[in-house]
């Protein structure tokens, strides 16, 4: 398990590997230069199973600490966890029952079950697979997957990813592929994936909230794969992660696109002297807001997510926000529309200018030495599906420019 930056948030993840009913495992949690509290956590479990390791610097991908940790692994088989997702107890049993049942496997994948952002009902599945071509067209994360500990022997280690134009686990996988390496399937859907790239701002404001309510259902009532699956392939979020051209790329350009969404790099943070006006730019923000549009207007719609995040690069004391309306969504009246500000609920109205043009306004408290992050409360719908044009993508309200100002100078 690679790990950087989530601390004491790892508990679940490392929690579902210990309850795993196949029990023959060694855990190595590998820090890419951890200098948080994740050590302690780490050592925190009282089961000889569990290793540490921490590079002595941080690398920023999971390239190294995957390399290190099939550096001091024991076993036959190396099996990956995200430290942001969870396995279902039988994920090891089913990993095994496929090894031994088929011979010459160098791979093997679980159905994984990919999740949207909370509330956006976007599950996605892959990993169930039985033609010999899945593993040339379709990606598995590394979190469902395992392969014998050799296999970086045959084929080469992870790679630096500022020296690849795919993502890391994508180049992995399709070097084993082309390699002639044996994929197959559980045929199960034991792995859960909560994608830090998916969750804008997941890096700068971490949370296990999500990976500590689904690990409690799983234990309790179990989690309804079936009706996932069965919403997946009714809704084309079945088997459609799906290799792509990349040449077109840069060397380095798709890890830096996903640090973005995560907040790993984001713009330089500054201190609120005057009033500023934030346009809409065309950055990556996960599942939170879609592409850039204009109509005379740059603006973007917020969703699948119905929680998008806004980064303020701005520190300082008090200042009034207000959020353009670019478009209004027409099944969520703009009085039904809150606001948050770290978390918390703040009060928010709407006003409308000479021109018709509407504005989200409230009076905010920024943090005197640090990012603020506001989230919109915005239902998402598909106008498709309420008679209103064909745009089948959830969309939530669309938002224009973003007016910072600690006096009201503007």
């Amino acid at each position: 398990m690679p790990t950087y930056g989530r601390g004491r948030h790892i508990t679940p993840t490392v929690e579902s590997v210990l309850a795993q009913s196949f029990g023959d495992f060694e855990l190595i949690v590998v820090g890419d230069g951890c200098t948080d509290e994740t050590e302690q956590t780490v050592r925190m479990f009282p089961d000889d199973r569990v290793k540490w390791l921490n590079l002595p610097e941080n690398t920023g991908s999971q390239s190294s600490p995957n390399n290190e940790g099939i550096r001091a692994s024991r076993g036959h088989w190396i099996a990956y966890i995200g430290h942001d997702d969870i396995w279902a107890p039988d994920h090891l049993d089913r990993m095994v029952n496929t090894i031994t049942s088929a011979e010459g496997l160098d791979f093997v994948a679980s159905g994984c079950i990919f999740y949207g952002p909370k509330g956006s009902d976007d599950d996605y599945v892959t990993g169930l697979f039985d033609t010999p071509d899945a593993p040339y067209k379709h990606f598995f994360p590394p979190t469902s997957i395992a392969h014998r500990r050799d296999v970086t022997a045959r084929m080469g280690n992870w790679r630096n990813p500022h020296t690849l134009k795919c993502a890391l686990d994508n180049e992995f996988l399709l070097r084993a592929a082309h390699a002639g390496l044996k994929f197959a399937s559980t045929s199960v859907i034991t792995s859960h994936k909560f994608a830090a790239g998916n969750r804008y701002l997941s890096y700068l404001r971490v949370s296990s909230d999500e990976q500590r309510e689904f690990l409690s259902i799983l234990r309790k009532s179990g989690i309804d794969v079936i009706e996932i699956l069965r919403k997946a392939k009714m809704e084309d979020r079945y088997m459609i992660f799906q290799y792509g051209d990349y040449s077109m790329h840069p060397e380095g350009y798709l890890f830096e696109q996903n640090k973005k969404r995560k907040g790993i790099s984001r713009p330089a943070l500054q201190q609120l002297k005057q009033c500023v006006v934030m346009e809409q730019t065309d950055e990556p923000r996960g599942s939170d807001w879609h592409e850039l549009e204009s109509n005379g207007k740059l603006y973007r719609w917020s969703g699948p997510s119905p929680k998008p995040k806004i980064l303020i690069p701005y520190s300082g004391a008090a200042a009034r926000i207000s959020l353009e309306i670019v478009l209004q969504n027409p099944t969520v009246p703009m009085d039904k529309l809150t606001l948050e500000v770290e978390g918390r609920p703040v009060d928010l109205k709407i006003e409308t200018n000479e021109a018709g043009i509407s504005h989200l306004v409230s009076d905010i408290a920024l943090r005197p030495a640090d990012y603020t992050v506001l989230t919109i409360n915005a239902p998402t719908h598909r106008p498709a599906e309420m008679g209103l044009g064909d745009d089948r993508r959830k969309l939530g309200v669309a938002i224009g420019d973003i007016v910072v100002d600690p006096i009201q100078t503007c």
